[in-house]
């Protein structure tokens, strides 16, 4: 580290300073060295401290810092700022954590960032990491615009500490509502809160004096590519939160009176982005161009390494998944909401917030989905009486975004975010216009295998259908003639392979089709769907193979289940329990297995599955008496004009 910051300092510009090396020690320097040296052998430390602060001794000593810091940070800084020291002789410990602060303020500046940068990365010790923020915030704000890129390596410098803290490995498993209340109980999710804590500590010093010099909103897009420290500072909020801390509960619960400390924290970061760019939809933009154009930041102009293109774009510098947490906060949890300007339509912003949804959907950590799911919820909300046109569709943010959600509420490892997911994808398919809507749901039918979801879907449109008949002459297009007889024969009832189609793994697909068909034959006795007009095609293709499937599916469980209590089934294996969806606890290798519990526990089954064999076959049944007693008149117009 320290050999690359020694080169990228020899390399300045008509801008920057160069490289402020300390003079050589002269004779009166290397008597103070000495001297130091000797008080703390002597174990006079009160006697060091003196040396720099009586105002006998003050002016002359701390003039010759200038000489021999570097010496003095080596031969006493550097080996009494250790955890061994403080635990043994906390006094030196104190002793060297105070003269760190000294040569802070007096020392050259250039040489001693990098000595703390090295004692930040390699030190472990909470303590000594304290005490080199402190000295490096006052070496920084003295640099103040002469060298930004100093910033930027005690930037980096940090976030590398940061990622060596341990982790929790649940945060990456996901957790539950109860879970979330005692996250701040586990010693590692503390720690990385203090550290987080004594990040802010250390920045918001560096943040007022960056911010102190106004300036315009031109400036700001014209600097887009600039390393200064207002622009460095604010991508540095944005990266640190990512990973662990965008794992942490950040819920802004505006029913508790207290916050959380990871709450504390979330607030911190984003204020301090916000004095950054005053406008916290800056950034929306760059979502754009990064996710749906693949557009980058050129990395650097092949000559001196500096970076030439757009800081913002650069996943180094602001990943778009670090963003998404910065937009969750902003949007979902209403931090900071108060300096949204009222411009920005609402149609935009959800657009950019589902490209931010899907960055965090795309990881594999339950904690990132449901920030996801929230921030997708509050921008639908926000879109309020609008709609989102159909020809939205052809983006294929919708596509990818359509198809993550479907995975996620159908196998994720959380029921409460499977919950949660159902709910917004019904919201998000009601955003759209009755077209989009249609589109959405068929598409879906036609592509999700989670039969479950299926029904749910096929249910949804049961529903718009319903609302139509209700409030709606004629009918929109997307609810009667062609469209409709098109999504009912082709995506709700039907069977993957006809009679010989598992009716158990199919069964709330079954039901919710079953359902529909018996609403639909119920309410429009008047055919303004078009309904009637296609009812034998329902009866040949779905209606009678389902009910041979049926009968075939019921004789088989029947016979099975009188095997089974007379005993003469097989022996159960482990496998024939998988298939039987048998949970056979503290067990790995089928060894010691309670057959006759495990005997019991497939009656059970076997019966269950039965019941559902009646449950369709009333639902049949029902719908088979709608069909019979069909309504004897002529198509209406809804259905003849579409």
């Amino acid at each position: 580290m320290s050999e690359e910051l020694e080169h990228e300092y020899s390399m300045t510009d008509e801008n920057e300073v160069s490289f402020d090396k300390p003079a050589p020690p002269t004779e009166h320097g290397e008597n103070l060295k000495a001297l130091v040296k000797q008080l703390i052998k002597e174990r006079q430390y009160e006697g060091v401290a003196l040396l720099f602060t009586s105002a006998n001794e003050a002016p002359r000593n701390v003039s010759l810092l200038r000489e021999i810091s570097i010496d003095l940070y080596n031969d006493v800084c550097k080996d009494y700022l250790t955890e061994e020291v403080h635990q043994k002789e906390p006094e030196l410990f104190i002793c060297a954590e105070e003269l760190l602060k000294t040569m802070a303020a007096h020392a050259p500046p250039e040489s001693l960032l990098m000595e703390l940068l090295e004692l930040v990365e390699e030190n472990m010790f909470e303590r000594v990491f304290n005490s080199a923020l402190r000295a490096m915030q006052v070496v920084l704000l003295r640099l103040g615009d002469r060298k930004a890129m100093s910033l930027e390596w005690a930037l980096q410098s940090i976030w590398t500490r940061l990622a060596m803290l341990p982790e929790p490995e649940y945060l990456y498993v996901g957790y539950d509502e109860k879970e979330k209340q005692l996250l701040e109980q586990d010693e590692d999710v503390q720690n990385i809160l203090m550290h987080y804590i004594t990040l802010d500590l250390f920045y918001q010093p560096l943040l007022a004096d960056i911010c102190s010099k106004p300036r315009s909103e031109k400036e700001i897009f014209r600097n887009c590519t600039s390393a200064s420290r207002r622009n460095i500072l604010c991508c540095f909020l944005v990266d640190v939160m990512g990973n662990p801390f965008s794992l942490l509960d950040l819920s802004n619960r505006l029913e508790s009176k207290t916050n959380t400390y990871s709450l504390q924290c979330a607030r911190s970061l984003v204020q301090g982005v916000i004095k950054c760019v005053p406008d916290p939809y800056f950034f929306l933009s760059f979502v754009e161009t990064k996710y749906r154009w693949k557009l980058k930041a050129k990395e650097n102009d092949g000559l001196t390494g500096n970076r030439i293109g757009n800081r913002f774009l650069s996943e180094d510098d602001m990943p778009l998944g670090n963003l998404a947490i910065f937009y969750y906060l902003l949007i979902a949890e209403g931090i900071g909401a108060s300096h949204i300007p009222r411009v920005y339509n609402p149609m935009y912003v959800c657009e950019m917030t589902i490209y931010l949804a899907q960055e965090l959907l795309n990881e594999k950590f339950p904690a990132l989905h449901e920030k996801a799911l929230k921030l997708v919820e509050k921008s639908l909300t926000n879109l309020a009486n609008r709609k989102i046109p159909s020809i939205d569709l052809d983006l294929d943010i919708h596509k990818d975004f359509c198809k993550s959600l479907c995975h996620l509420v159908g196998f994720s490892s959380q029921t409460h975010i499977r919950q949660q997911g159902v709910k917004i994808l019904r919201q998000y398919i009601l955003s759209f216009d009755d077209e989009g809507k249609y589109l959405i749901l068929k598409n879906l039918m036609a592509t999700v295998n989670h039969q479950g979801l299926c029904g749910y879907l096929s249910t949804i449109y049961k529903d718009l259908v319903a609302e139509a008949l209700k409030t709606s002459s004629p009918l929109p297009t997307t609810f009667a003639g062609q469209d409709f007889r098109s999504i009912f024969l082709h995506n709700i009832c039907k069977l993957p392979h006809g009679v010989e189609t598992d009716l158990i793994e199919n069964s709330d697909k079954i039901i919710s089709t079953l359902n529909a068909l018996r609403f639909i034959a119920l309410k429009d006795a008047e055919n303004r769907t078009g309904f009637w007009s296609f009812t034998k095609d329902i009866e040949e293709n779905y209606l009678s193979p389902l009910r041979k499937g049926l009968d075939l599916s019921e004789a088989h469980y029947k016979g099975e289940l009188k095997k089974v209590q007379e005993g003469r089934d097989t022996p159960i294996d482990m496998e024939q329990l998988k298939m039987l969806d048998i949970a056979v606890q503290n067990d790995t290798t089928g060894a010691g297995v309670d057959f006759q519990l495990s005997r019991d526990k497939k009656i059970e089954l076997l019966n269950q599955n039965l019941c559902t064999f009646d449950l369709i076959r009333s639902l049949l049944g029902r719908v088979c008496e709608c069909f019979d007693n069909a309504p004897k008149h002529e198509l209406k117009s809804d259905a003849l004009n579409t």
